[in-house]
């Protein structure tokens, strides 16, 4: 018995050493982290709206998303570099038109030619090419990603002042000259509950499929995004070799200069001359379909 005394001492232990359950879904944007090279800066950007080449998950995944989801390759899901997790997106395949709204959820992909990943049930159901790839917009809902963003552990909260509570004394304003009057209880802030009901809903849920017409836009690398057409023209400059040029764009209701090399016919050129880009020293390069 006393060479079994050691063994049973260890028996209770195997339950401490046993993996946490997976952590709960979560709201996170995260810090800066490299991936293939080039640095990452996730931030929250609830209205983002951009174009790029979307691909496949490739390769093993883990068994959680970066927010806590556990990943299938039937959800409709996919993962982005730096927006924040999760949020509400409306993917548009830009070659036939066709349109999903999912879940971002993850973080990826590595490849920086690459604006999403997609589970391979979203690519199906998009239509990706043979390759995995695909021209594609990406459009944040910022209605339902807000209210997710709330609604999840770690989501932003509302400031709480806490300068000195008043009494505040109220009274009836007479009407101005010629404004519509009439008789009744005081307006409250609070929406009634009949409003409630009759109010729209958030946004479409993930899994909405829907269709617009095909836009298969020119690919372009963008090396950047300026407000000043002095530092645009330096950038251009120095890319020169590379047949850069400026384009007035405009973002955000004011007008800001692109430098950009292209067009390119085919997603293999592009990606060739994004390498290119990136090697000589711009690592804020990216493709664009416009």
């Amino acid at each position: 018995m006393k060479r079994l005394r050691p063994l049973l001492l260890l028996l209770p232990l195997t339950g401490c050493l046993q993996k946490p359950p997976h952590p709960a879904i979560r709201y996170t944007v995260g810090a800066p982290y490299q991936a293939d090279g080039i640095w990452r800066y996730p931030r929250a950007e609830f209205s983002y709206d951009a174009t790029g080449i979307a691909a496949v998950y490739s390769g093993r995944h883990a068994r959680f998303t970066a927010d806590g989801e556990r990943y299938s390759p039937e959800a409709f899901a996919a993962a982005h570099p730096t927006l924040q997790l999760p949020a509400i997106a409306r993917i548009t395949n830009l070659e036939n038109g066709w349109q999903i709204v999912l879940r971002i959820n993850d973080r990826g992909p590595a490849d920086p030619a690459r604006i999403l990943a997609v589970t391979p049930r979203v690519a199906s159901l998009l239509g990706f090419s043979p390759g995995g790839t695909a021209r594609v917009r990406v459009q944040v809902l910022p209605g339902p990603s807000q209210a997710l963003a709330l609604s999840l552990p770690g989501g932003p909260t509302l400031a709480v002042s806490l300068a000195p509570i008043r009494r505040v004394a109220v009274s009836a304003l007479p009407p101005l000259p010629g404004a519509y009057s009439a008789e009744g209880p005081a307006h409250s802030a609070r929406p009634s509950p009949e409003a409630a009901q009759t109010a729209p809903p958030p946004g479409p849920a993930p899994g909405t499929l829907s269709e617009v017409a095909p836009a298969p836009d020119e690919l372009w690398v963008r090396t950047g995004l300026f407000t000043s057409q002095r530092y645009a023209a330096l950038q251009a400059a120095s890319l020169g070799r590379f047949g850069a040029a400026m384009a007035p764009r405009y973002g955000s209701g004011a007008l800001q200069v692109e430098v950009r090399v292209g067009p390119f016919a085919t997603i293999s050129e592009a990606d060739a001359m994004l390498k290119e880009v990136l090697r000589a020293g711009v690592p804020g390069a990216r493709l664009v379909a416009e």
